[in-house]
């Protein structure tokens, strides 16, 4: 009986190791286990060959921080037992970035295709560890046992990456290093660091000073902000993210998004007037001077101290929402436009990006854009980048451009996944990006042949900053070194970024929604470990039952080690809520609240069941709710309603106001639209709702939409003779 029960508790235990290891991310192409286990232990040795001790070096200290133990490194030809060894192999059909990875009882054995292959297989040995493998202290009483498997696997895409916008809000150098080992943990290779914008300039240029001394700063006195990056700190940004098979690709904006070098040399403009850096986010109409031949000089002394720094073969140059009333009213735009007979202002554009072409082009360089640069006729091959048109994708490959995705309803990161109450501020001009849209992303957009896969390297999150530069979202308090921004982008980057991996390394047939959301439940625990933040997924509904005297609910925890927490009274689900076990009843479904608890400071938004408002979809989009907070007191109250992405083009719209219960109505006196809080438009009447209504729809009119602007509506309302008044206001453009 002892025997039998020994070999059940064996087996059990290399079950559970086994589903362990069968929730790597991304899903390898190929796992068989073998029934075998390796114990990591103080006297394992880590092999080489090659030129690979920089890389045995990089998993030692991923190995040496939770473990406490100092692991030998040795070169050797060939694998010995009770060891790691790491190898290249070029004479095996392992595909680039590919590796093979074999864990028996006395050796784990990575083999790939090149270094970046090995990197991968040791990201996938880091993932089949104990979670605490990825915490940077040492780690007590662990059984450091990995699974015995064999594992053959390789990308999908060869482009796997991510923008940070450092421009409108700037990253320190440790927080760049810190999103590359995020990026690292899951396969990604690609970092594009947008530097320039309108709102800062963020690299240093030898040659041209002012624009990291003007450019690189906005605000005065105790409100100025800013930083950049020096030449030193590139170059180590370059060389950490090498190491881990991330190729950093910096962005240099042309023709637009360059307020910030103008403001720093003004005779790059057209009309060499004096700027300053803005504080707040919009599109300045003010493009480098397109006639004038300084403004290649300039171009090209940039680009070539950019290229002494960043090794990559790719410059990002943007060339997205140029507005071209300074260049229509320039005598030296308009001159060299006549002389090469153009017919507009787009084809000087296209001349502008030709030029750029040709000047990287001597620098062995490829040109990266926005698609807007693919549309518009190069005769020379670059990447577009499509973010707001998958056609343009369809146009691009046939023209012989290649194509990298970063459509916005999948991979605009700094979108938040949910309008759930109590979800962070974000940009709103796109609809919520859940985890599952952005895993629904395929590379090969529909239209698009099969004969153009090869031109398809695949797909680009972006994470803009412009949220920073609102003046009301995250503003840093200097003195107390808060670090919220940080956390902010954690918390949108993660675990978003985690899909897009999977979407662009695993093979569509072994894609899965629902295998990527199970294994993800092990993942959030390793993000804690690894000092990553995170989003924690709400309570999964699985069963929601009406029966005699209310309605069954059944719930799945999306977090492995966490609690659900949850409240049937109809007050906020809180951590000190009573846990979830099993099946629950209640009476009303609009009573019930559940929250994923992962510490008493890390939690999820709540599962629960919204009151609808149907009858009113007619007049279009809920943009706000008013209570008895809203109206407290005496007068006319300012009531502030966020209307960015709400209001999404030019045209006409209505601010509807319908009462939904209370024992008294609500006045209105007037409403005022403001985009980055100048005002653009107002409607001023009186008006009353309840049961009744009388004059409750205030109309105006949007002339001059920007991409990225926070549109905000105030209006001055009361309760009519008391506060006990609730109700919703919606918007319709007509």
């Amino acid at each position: 009986m002892k025997k039998i029960i020994f070999i059940i508790t064996i087996f059990c235990f290399l079950v559970s190791l086994s589903i362990q290891a069968q929730d790597i991310i991304p899903k390898p192409n190929s796992y068989k286990t073998n029934g075998e286990v390796f114990k990591l232990t103080q006297g394992v040795h880590i092999y080489y060959s090659g030129d690979l001790k920089e890389m045995a070096g990089f998993l030692a200290k991923s190995l040496s921080l939770p473990t406490g133990w100092d692991f030998a490194i040795k070169k050797s030809k060939s694998i010995k037992d009770r060891s790691i060894f790491i190898s290249t192999d070029n004479s095996k059909n392992i595909e680039k970035e590919g590796y093979e990875l074999s864990v028996k009882n006395n050796s784990v054995k990575i083999v790939g295709s090149s270094q970046a292959g090995v990197l991968n297989g040791i990201q996938t040995l880091l993932q089949m560890l104990p979670i605490e493998i990825y915490n940077k202290k040492r780690q007590n009483n662990i059984n450091w046992a990995i699974t015995g498997a064999e594992i053959s696997d390789a990308p999908l895409y060869q482009w796997r990456g991510i923008m940070l916008d450092v421009s409108r809000y700037f990253y320190d150098k440790d927080y760049v290093l810190h999103l590359i080992d995020m990026m690292a943990m899951y396969k990604m290779n690609v970092l594009h660091l947008h530097l320039i914008d309108d709102a800062g300039w963020r690299l240093e240029i030898k040659k041209y000073p002012k624009l990291t001394s003007v450019g690189a700063w906005r605000g005065e006195g105790h409100e100025r902000v800013g930083g950049y990056y020096t030449q030193e700190d590139i170059k180590e940004i370059v060389t950490y993210a090498s190491l881990r098979n991330i190729d950093v690709i910096p962005e240099i904006e042309i023709p637009a998004h360059t307020l910030a070098a103008i403001s720093a040399y003004p005779w790059l403009s057209c009309t060499e007037k004096k700027h300053v850096v803005p504080t707040q986010h919009f599109i300045s109409r003010d493009l480098y001077c397109a006639g004038k031949e300084s403004t290649f000089e300039f171009l090209e002394n940039v680009f070539k101290e950019t290229f002494e720094l960043f090794p990559s073969k790719y410059l990002h140059i943007g060339g997205d929402e140029a507005k071209y009333d300074r260049w229509i009213d320039c005598k030296h735009c308009q001159a060299r436009k006549k002389k090469l007979g153009l017919a507009s202002e787009k084809e000087l554009q296209v001349y502008f990006t030709k030029r750029v072409q040709k000047i990287v082009a001597k620098y062995g360089k490829t040109i990266v854009g926005w698609d807007e640069i693919i549309e518009r006729g190069l005769d020379d091959k670059a990447v577009g980048m499509v973010w707001h048109d998958q056609n343009k994708a369809i146009y691009g490959a046939k023209n012989g451009h290649d194509l990298v995705m970063a459509l916005t309803e999948h991979c605009y990161f700094d979108v938040a996944e949910s309008n759930i109450p109590g979800e962070v501020k974000a940009a709103t001009w796109l609809k919520p990006i859940s985890l599952e849209k952005v895993y629904q992303l395929d590379p090969m957009v529909e239209g698009l042949d099969e004969k153009y896969r090869s031109q398809v390297l695949g797909a680009h999150a972006t994470l803009w900053s412009d949220q920073f530069i609102h003046g009301t979202i995250l503003q840093e308090i200097t003195p107390i070194n808060e670090n919220r921004s940080e956390k902010y982008f954690d918390y949108l980057t993660f675990p978003r970024m985690a899909a897009l991996a999977e979407v662009c390394w695993t093979p569509r047939d072994l894609q899965s929604w629902d295998d990527f959301e199970n294994r993800m439940k092990s993942h959030y625990p390793r993000l804690s470990e690894a000092g990553y933040g995170y989003r924690v997924p709400q309570p999964k509904l699985i069963k929601k039952n009406k029966i005699d005297g209310g309605f069954e609910i059944v719930l799945e925890n999306m977090v492995d080690g966490a609690e659900i927490r949850y409240s049937t009274d109809g007050t906020p689900a809180n951590v000190y809520s009573n846990v979830y076990k099993n099946q629950i009843t209640v009476k009303k479904l609009n009573q019930f609240q559940a929250i994923t608890v992962i510490n008493r400071h890390h939690f999820s938004l709540p599962l629960y069941f919204p009151e609808k408002f149907d009858k009113y979809k007619k007049y279009g989009t809920l943009v706000a709710e008013w209570n008895s907070n809203n109206i407290q007191g005496k007068g006319f109250k300012e009531f502030e309603i966020n209307a960015t992405g709400k209001i999404n083009q030019n045209g006409k719209y209505e601010l509807s106001f319908w009462y939904i219960e209370g024992s008294n109505g609500l006045d209105i006196k007037n409403i005022e639209v403001f985009k980055n809080n100048i005002k653009i438009a107002e409607d001023s009447h009186p008006a009353f709702t309840k049961t009744n209504s009388k004059n409750n729809i205030y109309s105006f009119e949007i002339d001059n939409y920007e991409t990225g602007a926070a549109y905000t509506i105030k209006a001055n309302i009361r309760g009519n003779f008391g506060n006990d008044s609730k109700g919703v206001v919606f918007l319709k453009r007509k």
